[in-house]
């Protein structure tokens, strides 16, 4: 079997890396007004690489993770999703509620209620600045819509392998950006990713082919 070809050329990740910048500025400016605190969102890492690489892309350990899952729909389709530890969900929601750190202890309604409406003002500001900025590159109009969140709890590698399944099907390599954020200068052990499905990335690749 020959392996898949690269999805995007170099050139072509390198200016979706500059959308996904604009989209992560965009999402800092939205959650530091939400939780009343200055938070930075930046990208760590965009990627493309096999499905077996990108699956362990939020780690392999024994501990359950938790999931803010949200859907990409309109000019281009996919996932995005937050990902977090309980001890860092948890704290978000003390944040949210005014209560003192440590309060959250189990995953209630009114906790969960927290993250999935912190990955809503997330998302969608990320896809708005990513539109923006394809909008302007392209010269086409493009709408990004994203879908209500939902909360998943599991292992990461079934989590993602479940993210990735469009991809897994078309046996292709995955693209993937990956942002880290910052609370008052210091690091949340949150993670963010945005994946588009194999159809987004011809769509991306014919968009970006000839605006550099």
């Amino acid at each position: 079997m020959t392996a898949p070809s690269r999805s995007l050329t170099v050139s072509q990740l390198a200016q979706l890396t500059k959308a996904f910048h604009r989209g992560a500025a965009a999402a800092s400016s939205a959650l530091g007004q939400w939780l009343s605190a200055e938070l930075q969102m930046a990208i760590d890492e965009v990627d493309q690489c096999p499905l077996g690489a990108a699956i362990g892309v939020l780690g392999a350990g024994d501990e359950a993770i938790c999931m803010a899952l949200m859907g990409m729909e309109g000019s281009l389709s996919g996932h995005m999703l937050l990902a977090f530890d309980d001890i860092s969900g948890l704290a978000l929601s003390d944040l949210l509620l005014n209560r003192p750190a440590g309060t959250g202890i189990a995953w209630e309604a009114v906790e969960t209620s927290c993250v999935l409406e912190t990955m809503n003002i997330a998302g969608s500001a990320y896809l708005n600045g990513v539109a923006k900025d394809l909008t302007e590159r392209s010269r086409t109009k493009i709408e990004l819509i994203p879908t209500p969140p939902t909360f998943l709890r599991d292992f990461a590698e079934s989590l993602l392998e479940s993210a990735f399944m469009d991809q897994a099907l078309a046996s292709s390599d995955v693209v993937f950006a990956r942002a880290r954020f910052d609370l008052a200068g210091k690091p949340l052990q949150w993670t963010f990713l945005l994946i588009p499905d194999p159809p987004s990335l011809q769509r991306l690749s014919e968009l970006l082919s000839h605006h550099a």
